[in-house]
């Protein structure tokens, strides 16, 4: 029950015209129309001539029964009254679990597989992801118990089997909410877990669901994704250039939030000031504020030197649920309009506050 196993075969078309065909499955007692848990597919198509066609027939019961034989019967038009209909006999045989978990499908699994680290088939496998880190996931699934009575059950996590991975004691990611529990006979449960990660990566945890009275322990793999949300600056740099002390100039950059979510940032105030000697000459406006999904905010950023000389800052802007700040850097150079009064062929600076005398 709740599973499902597949069986493929080949219709092949021998002739030199196309093959239009269709499957009914009946009943092997009645002979009525009854596919009970088969199902095959396709169920009807054409097959061009000297071709053939791959067909799959599924079982998947629901239910407990005592005989589940049914006829696939194939019907082929335009046969000759002496050619007799194509059929398969189909059986199989179901068991009754004593628990059954409504897990959405992974493929976890098989992208280990690739990467030449295969999972052992006894776990179950629940996944995680996460848009951002020191945001709190939740996935919930149910597990079912199709028995005549209830049971209690507990989780408990565990230390990875594997003897070559190393284990770090670190503050726990992933937490279940549902610890313990009666799921009643015939009846659902619905199971928690919570995934709060703290660094961008890839994360694995290790439980076991566990039903005491019946001495059945169930091992399960609970992974979690990392996701950098991708909000970031237009350009990374905004070189002002030269500016006259007493001047200002005014750049505008925007900051573009390419995700589903609002996400909120703020610039550290200490990296707009960068150096005490830069005196306020930097703006930024706004400090801080939400991005709305797939939209984007502009940053003004207005640069008024105090100071004749060279400016560089590195601002960091913070945005939060990433593992990382941006940074946007800012250039500009502050001067003033030097003059100097030579006199003579000698070219003699002449101040004011000593007389020179010419000789005409």
């Amino acid at each position: 029950m709740f599973g499902s196993r597949s069986y493929k075969f080949t219709l092949k078309n021998t002739s030199t015209i196309s093959l239009h065909y269709s499957f009914k499955i009946m009943n092997a007692s009645t002979g009525i129309s009854d596919s009970g848990p088969f199902s095959i597919s396709p169920r009807k198509g054409t097959i061009p001539a000297g071709t053939d066609e791959i067909l799959v027939v599924k079982f998947s019961p629901e239910e407990i029964e005592k005989d589940f034989t049914r006829i696939l019967t194939c019907r082929i038009p335009n046969l000759p009254p002496d050619v007799e209909p194509l059929q398969i006999k189909l059986g199989g045989v179901a068991e009754r679990p004593v628990c059954h978990f409504e897990l959405p499908p992974s493929t976890y699994r098989e992208k280990k597989g690739k990467d030449m680290t295969p999972i052992d088939s006894k776990y179950s496998i629940i996944e995680f992801q996460s848009l951002g880190v020191k945001v709190k996931n939740t996935k919930r699934f149910m597990v079912v118990n199709p028995t005549s009575h209830s049971y209690d059950f507990e989780w408990e996590e565990v230390e990875s089997e594997d003897p070559g991975k190393e284990v770090k004691k670190e503050k726990p990611m992933f937490r279940c909410l549902t610890l313990k529990g009666t799921i009643l006979s015939g009846k659902k449960f619905e199971m928690v877990f919570e995934y709060t990660p703290d660094n961008v990566g890839e994360h694995e945890s290790f439980w076991n669901f566990k039903i005491p009275v019946e001495d059945i322990v169930q091992p399960f793999m609970i992974v979690g994704h990392v996701v950098e949300p991708i909000v970031l600056f237009e350009a990374g740099k905004i070189n002002f250039g030269p500016l006259l002390l007493g001047g200002k100039n005014k750049e505008t950059i925007n900051l573009i939030n390419q995700e589903h979510l609002p996400f909120s940032f703020y610039f550290n105030k200490e990296s707009v000031k960068e150096n005490p000697d830069y005196g306020d000459s930097l703006i930024v406006s706004p400090l801080s504020g939400t991005i709305p999904p797939q939209s984007q905010i502009p940053i003004e950023v207005l640069f008024k030197p105090k100071y004749e000389m060279s400016y560089n800052y590195n601002l960091i802007c913070n945005i939060k649920r990433k593992a990382r700040p941006l940074a946007l850097n800012i250039k500009g150079v502050g001067y003033t309009i030097q003059h100097s009064i030579l006199a003579d062929k000698q070219r003699i600076p002449v101040t004011a506050s000593e007389p020179h005398k010419f000789d005409f």
